[in-house]
């Protein structure tokens, strides 16, 4: 099966390659789909990624192209991927000569080198700054509303929607969710959701409110000294993520920018999922330079209270930021009316943290140092090194106690505890020419206590390289290698073992476009991985190839997909990227033996976009899928999915 499967994508290859075009449009990089595939392979098991994390991350990614002369350090930084010595050097040129007329001027700003420049071009434009309206005056004038439900269901029948069964689904097995967001002027903002997962009654029974979840915030924003204002559910970025941190988009494999987390502060948020967030109010004012933020909350779900603020100060080259943050329980109902007292008014935890980061020549130091009430002590230290215009280099360390805890806290780590760690974390970028372009990174680690998976402290090593090579404007190869080794628990009935445990994966991509209206994109991911309880090595592979074709003038778009994939067992799974409805990510987790499809059809005119998806996976080495509630007593799996937006 394996060779027929390479035969057929080989040849596929050998014959799209004949047809490309020369005025074709250029290959675009495959950014945040990638990044997201590098989080999901290092993450360690222990838990899941949270869905909402993902919601969040569309949300940021910009709709037009953004405005050069009226760009913000946040989103230069983090969507356009610029360094901080590069928007220094683009906001020195604006203030001395004036506002950009074309995005060529990028050219003659010191840190800007061709490739840059080439690379931002389908992103950004250079346009005057438009004037700020009045708020009140064009309040709904210069407003703009969307609306968008989404209906999902598994279509086989899955055994917990069988009534003779003493343990069944009270509801029916679609998925329904909704989001509305007004947005006026960018200063008035209100979001508003609610969801019903499979399973779950709706408007009946149990849940004759309808929705089992109902979410939502209020966010005024730019107004005088007040930067933003949050009412009802919000998440926090602070720092580097030590002891305030929701963002998962940045790790290991993404480049020399990939590893910094970006303080994003207060995020309104209005999530279709029963997630990590708090349910509260937030503020943060203050100007460009000076900046303080008090929040209030309870974690969604959770009998958890946080209080805290946030202070900080920026100059041109330099920022400083503090932090303090405390969190009480809210359930005492099984003490004592004084123990009551006492527990509802201690925190049960409290973090304090400070972080900076300077710009020197062309280099950049950032860190940040957390305490927790124990007098634990987490640390994180990085320097970026512009060493030329076609190398780049980022040396980051880390310590975290082995007691240190943050109920908030995302920072960069191998171990998803944020805790009992120490590690060096090294990774290059290196421009080879016009056309390749080579990425390293290496992260040597020791995990001082015990983790998922092994009882004792370890020391693991990750390393990876990725190569990218541009044939022509229309076409784009991407090689990738990464190695892993690990000590994991290993066979004994009453005492584990600690033996390394390695991986070794290998991705081939090619993304062509043969036509202005057509994209394609084939792939092979391989993997292979030694097992402890047997001492073999265990493989992997996925095929697939992707067409998109998107007719202009239309409102038409269809995205494609044909999957093989085979592997021994689950642990050997393979991760890919998977086009979705408007709002939802999906990646793909593939294993066992099977094939899958999907077809993604889009029609937008004007106000109104809808959105249907049909996917199906077929096994060829089962009977059954899942087990419990979950389980169908079939090979296959078929999923569906709709959407619908409007926007007035």
């Amino acid at each position: 099966m394996r060779q027929k499967c390479i035969t057929f994508l080989c040849t596929l290859l050998f014959l799209l390659g004949g047809y490309a075009q020369e005025d074709s449009i250029p290959v675009q990089d495959r950014g945040i789909p990638d990044q997201l595939e590098e989080i999901l392979e290092q993450w360690d098991g222990e838990s899941l990624i949270p869905e909402e994390i993902l919601e969040d991350i569309l949300e940021e990614a910009p709709v037009t192209k953004i405005n050069l002369n009226d760009l913000g350090y946040e989103t230069a930084v983090k969507v356009l991927h610029l360094s901080d010595y590069q928007y220094y050097q683009l906001q020195l040129y604006i203030e001395n000569s004036g506002a950009l007329v074309s995005i060529y001027e990028l050219s003659a700003i010191e840190g800007f080198t061709p490739t840059d420049v080439a690379r931002l071009q389908p992103y950004v434009d250079a346009l005057p700054v438009k004037s700020r309206s009045r708020l009140f005056r064009d309040f709904f004038k210069r407003s703009q509303s969307s609306i968008w439900v989404r209906y999902s269901r598994i279509l086989e029948r899955q055994a917990g929607y069988d009534t003779s069964r003493n343990s069944h689904y009270a509801g029916s097995p679609g998925h329904v969710c909704f989001k509305y967001t007004f947005n006026s002027q960018d200063r008035v903002i209100l979001r508003v959701a609610g969801e019903k997962d499979a399973g779950e009654q709706f408007f009946r029974g149990a849940q004759r409110k309808g929705f089992d979840l109902y979410s939502g915030s209020l966010c005024l924003q730019d107004i005088g000294i007040l930067q933003r204002a949050v009412a009802g559910d919000f998440r926090l970025n602070f720092g580097q993520g030590l002891v305030a941190g929701s963002s998962l988009l940045s790790g290991k494999g993404g480049g020399v920018g990939s590893a910094r987390r970006f303080a994003t502060g207060i995020r309104p948020v209005a999530p279709t999922n029963e997630g990590d967030f708090w349910r509260g109010g937030a503020v943060t004012l203050g100007n460009h330079n000076i900046a303080g933020t008090l929040f209030a909350g309870r974690r969604f779900g959770k009998l958890q209270n946080c209080l805290g603020a946030d202070f900080s100060y920026r100059r041109a080259r330099f920022k400083i930021g503090a932090r303090a943050i405390g969190f009480s329980l809210t359930d005492t109902s099984g003490t004592s009316p004084p123990e009551r007292v006492r527990s509802s008014c201690t925190p049960t935890a409290f973090n304090v943290a400070a972080d900076y980061h300077l710009i020197l020549w062309r280099h950049l130091l950032f860190g940040e140092t957390a305490c927790n009430e124990r007098g634990k002590f987490a640390l994180l230290q990085a320097a970026q090194l512009n060493l030329s215009p076609t190398l780049k280099l980022l040396l980051l360390f880390r310590h975290y106690d082995r007691d240190f805890s943050a109920p908030m806290g995302q920072g960069f780590a191998a171990n998803s505890r944020h805790s009992g760690e120490d590690g060096l974390y090294v990774t290059a970028d290196c421009i080879l020419g016009r056309k390749a372009e080579l990425n390293l990174y290496a992260d040597y680690y020791r995990l001082t206590g015990p983790s998922y998976r092994t009882d004792a402290p370890i020391n693991g090593m990750d390393f990876g390289l990725s190569l990218l090579y541009r044939p022509s404007r229309q076409s784009l190869l991407t090689l990738k290698y990464t190695w892993r080794t690990r000590p994991q628990n290993g066979g004994g009935e009453h005492l584990h073992a600690i033996a390394d445990r390695q991986r070794h994966k290998v991705r081939l991509q090619w993304d062509i476009v043969p036509h202005a209206i057509v994209k394609l994109k084939t792939e092979m991911d391989w993997q292979m991985q030694h097992e402890l309880s047997d001492g073999k090595w265990h493989q992997g592979l996925l095929l697939f190839q992707d067409i998109a074709i998107e007719p202009p003038r239309t409102g038409l778009a269809l995205h494609a997909r044909v999957a093989l994939f085979d592997t021994e067992r689950y642990d050997e799974r393979l991760y890919a990227y998977e086009n979705d409805l408007y709002y939802a990510f999906t990646i793909g987790s593939y294993y066992y033996k099977g094939c899958k499809w999907y077809l993604l059809l889009r029609y937008k005119h004007k106000w109104f976009s809808i959105w249907v998806r049909v996917a199906r996976t077929h096994y060829l080495d089962r009977q059954t899928i899942s087990s419990g509630l979950n389980q169908i007593d079939k090979p296959h799996k078929t999923e569906l999915k709709a959407q619908m937006m409007f926007s007035f």
